[in-house]
């Protein structure tokens, strides 16, 4: 089993460094690196901004607080809040 996790991680950073160099090569300012030249969009923003907040804090911070407060039982909670915080963000 080792050697298929081993070969998985390889693949994984292979396909990040493709990803870095093909982005660099299409980056020319600062502006191209932080907004994408503008050319992103309403959706995609939402998206990014969803996912970095939801990830960081109900994840992260909400469940494992009550997890560890409370115990396993509290994380319908936290499932509850995904869903419904998705869908008012």
């Amino acid at each position: 089993m080792a050697p298929l996790k081993a070969f998985v991680v390889v693949i994984y950073a292979a396909v990040m460094v493709f990803i870095a160099v093909r982005s660099s090569r299409r980056t020319r300012s600062t502006s191209d690196f932080f907004l994408g030249n503008r050319g992103i969009g309403p959706w995609i923003s939402a998206f990014a901004y969803g996912t970095t907040y939801f990830s960081a804090v109900l994840f992260v911070g909400y469940a494992g607080k009550l997890g560890w407060t409370y115990g396993f039982g509290t994380m319908w909670i936290v499932a509850g809040n995904v869903l419904i915080g998705t869908l008012l963000a």
